[in-house]
């Protein structure tokens, strides 16, 4: 039997036979308004036309009523509604918290075509909100106590030790890169435990502000390029589940040894590994979301550098005055 075409808004969905589109349907990975095409047509025609030609049932409970007569351009076929069945994390009041949230980190990591084409548009913004706090908090938590106690541990003299070997480091990599000027400030180990504890408190809040400050910018990038075929909720819901479980990646990252040659050399492997991955996971998981091509994902992720970099400039410029405040009431930040 010839595979089945699937296109949405001029751009190719791929090839599927019969029975992936019955799925795809009942999974609303497929929409009525899609079009298809199969060997013996002479032009493309609306899924939701096709359908009952192919013998492609879909049950009562994947439908969406149509208002009024109907669309149209469908004739009386009612939408096939787009409710996905992802992430697990929907669920967990159901399977649990936890394996909800190995479930839902596994599926993004692993399998973020599937995961986000069945993604689930609407539902609120605490629970994907939820995750991501839940999931970063506890990390970054976790680890933010860790280093804490082993500063607390160190002597003065092994944290001067340690800063000297940093500079030698940095040093080495200035000969080597001539263009890379830094100056390391000498920083004080009662400095770096206020820090460390301040970054623990904060976090939380940091990173909510985060979480929506990154999906209204996003989402504003894709109705810039016309890309925003859903509302703000599926960008925020992609943002969430997305960013929470590579920034539990990154998190575990922090644990490898930047230390010594050899150390240098696989945190750096590490992080191109990542920063690649979670790329790739990104592009997908926006294109699959909002149902757009893949050069509209690429030209809004270009306007939210630009717009990203303008709110941080100008974030940067409106706090300045109260971080330099900060520093000199402090008065340990350089050579205390």
């Amino acid at each position: 039997m010839p595979k089945i075409y699937i296109a949405r808004n001029h751009q190719s969905l791929g090839s599927f036979f019969q029975e992936d589109v019955r799925q795809g349907i009942l999974s609303g990975r497929f929409m009525a308004g899609d079009l298809a095409w199969r060997e013996g047509m002479s032009e493309w025609r609306p899924l939701g036309e096709m359908a009952p030609q192919w013998e492609i049932e879909i049950p009562p409970p994947s439908l969406l009523p149509v208002d009024g007569e109907g669309d149209s351009s469908l004739g009386n076929f009612p939408r096939i509604q787009e409710e996905g069945s992802e992430p697990a994390w929907e669920e967990r009041g159901t399977i649990g918290y936890i394996p909800a949230i190995f479930q839902t980190l596994k599926a993004v990591l692993f399998r973020p075509t599937a995961t986000f084409s069945s993604l689930k548009h609407t539902g609120g913004l605490m629970s994907p909100l939820l995750y991501t706090i839940l999931l970063n908090t506890t990390l970054h938590t976790l680890f933010g106590l860790l280093s804490l106690a082993g500063l607390l541990l160190m002597s003065g003299q092994e944290f001067e030790s340690k800063i000297q070997l940093l500079q030698v480091q940095l040093h080495a990599f200035q000969e080597l890169s001539p263009n890379f000027i830094f100056s390391m400030p000498l920083i004080s180990k009662k400095f770096i435990e206020y820090m460390l504890l301040g970054n623990i408190f904060l976090w939380p809040v940091i990173a909510v502000a985060a979480n929506f400050l990154g999906a209204g910018i996003l989402h504003l990038s894709l109705r810039m390029v016309g890309g925003a075929n859903r509302p703000f909720e599926t960008t925020f819901r992609v943002t969430c589940y997305l960013c929470g479980s590579f920034n539990a990646v990154a998190i575990v990252l922090d644990l490898i040894p930047g230390i010594g040659a050899a150390g240098i050399l696989l945190l750096l492997m590490a992080t191109l590994v990542y920063l690649g991955w979670y790329s790739y996971a990104s592009v997908v998981a926006i294109q699959q979301a909002q149902s757009i091509g893949v050069w509209k994902v690429l030209l809004a992720s270009l306007v939210f550098s630009f717009l990203g970099l303008f709110m941080l400039v100008a974030l940067s410029i409106m706090l300045s005055p109260l971080i330099v405040s900060l520093m000199k009431l402090a008065g340990i930040s350089l050579g205390a």
